[in-house]
């Protein structure tokens, strides 16, 4: 290899492109290209390594006792944590005979000392590495409203006064600033006025327009905090449909955000679609708008987008959908005396595609449920004809089990606790995501109130919640064999279902509301069930797998077949880097749970 073809090999190396022209020289000049045969061990815990490896040809495996933890091939680098912090807990043995280059230890330390961002890369935790590497592997996509704050899109001038201030005196000021809208000191906190509840009190209910303007004020307000993500305020103007948001900064109101610029920074059109929802006049005109939603997923994925976002933007879209489906179907006094829930994905908002229906209806005890059958049974055939694929477990409104009062289901959440099947397992654990989109709410949390009261003292009970984590097996030793399954592995088995439900599992043990996984673990992190660090670890790898999922599935061009299958031999090799690191971390956290719960105890 000549010395152009070594720098082009050494620049592709995530971080070694960091380097300068003369660093790069110089760790090149103390370069050697080494061999090893198959089963050869480079070093382990009591053999000191003396450099760092970077792979021409050939897999390298890192085991933990017996268990491989990791498989490094062409392209990849290790083990730089051996030679920074001079040993090592875990055992690096050649798979398939190794040509590699080394780079010896003092030259290498010797890089970090001349190279802040360089040393940066290699002395982060494992959260931050993936980070580094998903920044590197969407720079040339990420679009910069990503990284926007509230603070960086215009604000307006707010106009600010008193309650006892008249209408008209508010007017007068309102114009000398040149404010879309008036914001009112209260007893408790602020209100609003704006052009249509000025036109709405005084125009048309004859208010006096030197009356105080506190009596027509609006709250609580919506408000925003200036250092938030702007893509955090779209969420809020879709899932609430208005026009404006107040902007805070440590405590004090400093302006107002207006949808209409926020959409101009986005040049996005999601609030669009949001408005074409609320306006449907018929079922077809709803299913229409409903359409645009993979348009949305498109734009904001190829823009580098995080997953965990366009999750939360569609799932706000995917509620007022149901929400006005809902109304559309179900006669207004129906309606009212009953919640329509969404559960799993849906219910944590983690659903970006049309996968299958998880619904239920609870009903007020006082009405008869089954007046709601052939209204729920023409829901369900809606959403399929909107492209949601039914429920393979038949978990929809249209089943006689997820369509009933709330006292029976009252009944169904003592039997899953008290004598709990393998399906009411499940059941509980798809429950628990609930998330009601329509109807009286109240009937829901009602019952996920009686759900937390009787996890008290459920150890055994949460062990066996708990334990489908280990159903699948981690596929860590897959990389180094590829001939198996075509190619492919399956990133729902493997990652995110080990991560979802074993996150689950904590949220339900030390009852916390959020319905999220990523919410779900900062919660976890807050109460010290998690390591900060670790937490960070998990909330990366599960977007690593969503990403490479949603990237497989966009790729194919297709709304329909979804599937959790990544093929390995269409990823490169910094997505191949993410996904080996990313299961690392589902393995440690497979570890975490079966100590936490004991489930090696579980028969």
């Amino acid at each position: 290899m000549s010395m152009h073809d070594l720098e082009a090999f050494l620049r592709s190396i995530h971080p070694f492109e960091l380097l300068s022209k003369a660093e790069l020289n110089k760790a090149m000049s103390a370069m050697n290209i080494a061999y090893y045969k198959k089963d050869e061990i480079l070093f382990s815990p009591s053999k000191p390594s003396a450099f760092l490896f970077m792979i021409i040809k050939g897999e390298v495996g890192e085991f933990s006792e017996d268990e491989l933890l990791k498989v490094y091939s062409k392209s990849n680098c290790f083990d730089a944590d051996a030679l920074i912090y001079g040993k090592t807990q875990t055992l690096f043995k050649v798979l398939e005979e190794l040509i590699c280059y080394e780079l010896d230890k003092q030259s290498f330390l010797a890089l970090l000392d001349s190279n802040p961002a360089f040393k940066t890369y290699f002395i982060q935790d494992l959260a931050n590495k993936i980070q580094s590497i998903k920044q590197k592997e969407y720079t040339t996509e990420l679009s910069g409203f990503m990284m926007a704050h509230v603070r960086d899109c215009y604000i307006h001038t707010p106009t600010i006064v008193e309650k006892e201030c008249s209408i008209m005196e508010a007017l007068r000021e309102m114009e000398v600033k040149r404010s879309s809208c008036i914001v009112v000191r209260l007893e408790e906190g602020y209100g609003i006025v704006t052009d249509s509840v000025i036109r709405k009190h005084v125009l048309f209910n004859d208010y006096d327009k030197h009356g105080c303007i506190g009596t027509i004020a609006l709250s609580p307000l919506l408000c925003i905090e200036a250092d938030e993500y702007l893509f955090n305020a779209l969420l809020s103007f879709t899932k609430h449909a208005i026009k404006r948001l107040v902007v805070m900064d440590e405590g004090k109101i400093i302006g107002i955000l207006e949808q209409l610029d926020l959409l101009s920074y986005f040049a996005n059109h999601s609030y669009l679609v949001a408005v074409k929802i609320k306006k449907a006049g018929s079922i077809e005109e709803l299913k229409e708008a409903s359409e645009d939603f993979i348009h949305i997923i498109k734009k904001l994925h190829v823009k580098g987008t995080k997953v965990d976002y366009i999750a939360k933007l569609i799932s706000e879209l995917n509620a007022k959908v149901y929400e006005k489906l809902y109304t559309m179907i179900v006669p207004e006094d129906l309606a009212s005396n009953a919640c329509l829930v969404v559960m799993g994905s849906e219910g944590r908002k983690e659903q970006l595609l049309k996968t299958d229906q998880d619904n239920a209806l609870i009903i007020d005890d006082a009405m008869d449920e089954h007046v709601y059958v052939p209204y729920m049974q023409r829901l369900t055939q809606t959403l399929i004809d909107f492209g949601f694929p039914p429920c393979e477990g038949n978990i929809m409104v249209s089943n006689a089990y997820w369509c009933k009062h709330k006292s029976a289901y009252h009944k169904e959440i003592e039997r899953w606790f008290d004598t709990p099947t393998m399906e009411d397992v499940m059941h509980l654990a798809i429950f628990v995501d609930a998330h009601a989109v329509a109807g009286n709410s109240a009937l829901l949390t009602g019952l996920k109130k009686e759900v937390f009261r009787r996890i008290e003292a459920q150890t055994t009970f949460m062990a066996h919640f708990a334990m489908p984590v280990l159903a699948f097996e981690t596929p860590i030793g897959f990389f180094a064999n590829f001939i198996a399954n075509e190619n492919k592995i399956d990133v729902k088995k493997g990652g995110i279902f080990p991560i979802v439900h074993g996150i689950r599992s904590l949220a339900l043990e030390q009852k916390i509301e959020v319905n999220d996984t990523v919410g779900r673990i900062k919660k976890l992190a807050q109460k010290g069930v998690l390591e900060s660090d670790f937490s960070g670890a998990l909330i990366e790898a599960l977007d690593t797998f969503l990403n490479l999922r949603l990237k497989a599935h966009l790729q194919k061009g297709t709304t329909t077949h979804f599937s959790n299958h990544i093929n390995l031999e269409a990823l490169n090799e910094l997505e191949l880097e993410l996904l080996k690191d990313s299961f690392k971390i589902v393995n440690k956290f497979k570890k975490f749970l079966t100590h936490h719960f004991k489930l090696s105890m579980v028969s």
